[in-house]
């Protein structure tokens, strides 16, 4: 659960979808508390979840350097183009990010990422199909093939209306399997 927050991800992985050990990992120490807050106000059981502090890039080249792989990576960063201007710079680093995340996916087994975006310049240009298409590029830096299992937007309680606030289409998420070697996927 790279940029973690409050471990959301990591939480309903371990109570809801039976994951044996989850990571959370954030910058911020007041969100790594946060999330061991909730861990043992959802009394998980100790061990199931680490919180880490740490640049999720820096952990990532770390884990990688360790040879650690995941399962299942859940990859939900802050705004990082908060204007189009800004737009070009975010997308490589949105590149850079997703590139190291496949990485870190079972080579051997595949597994399944989940990406997001609450960047309205990343989630509008090209009829939203640029944040995909940099997620497909990150893909072919890591060597592995993709496959779109769903992309999905704000939760209803997040009222649209393109006609009058574009920008308030500003969330995507997207989940892929990440191929393994057995599928031609390194």
């Amino acid at each position: 659960d790279l940029c973690c927050y409050t471990g959301g991800f990591a939480l309903n992985a371990v109570i809801h979808g039976g994951a044996k050990s989850c990571v959370g990992v954030d910058s911020s120490q007041d969100a790594i508390d946060a999330a061991s807050a909730n861990t043992d106000l959802n009394d998980v059981e100790s061990g199931k979840i680490e919180f880490v502090k740490a640049d999720i890039a820096k952990y990532m080249t770390a884990a990688n350097d360790e040879n650690k792989t995941y399962d299942i990576i859940i990859l939900d960063p802050p705004k990082l183009a908060p204007t189009v201007g800004a737009l070009e710079r975010a997308s490589r680093k949105y590149h850079s990010l997703n590139r190291d995340a496949m990485k870190l996916i079972n080579p051997k087994e595949g597994g399944l990422l989940m990406t997001c975006t609450c960047s309205g310049a990343m989630t509008q240009k090209n009829g939203g199909q640029y944040f995909l298409e940099t997620v497909k590029g990150a893909a072919l830096a890591a060597g592995r093939r993709l496959t779109l299992l769903r992309t999905s937007g704000a939760a209803p309680c997040h009222v649209q209306d393109p006609a009058s606030y574009p920008a308030n289409a500003y969330l995507t998420a997207a989940l892929f399997y990440v191929s393994g070697e057995d599928e031609g996927g390194l």
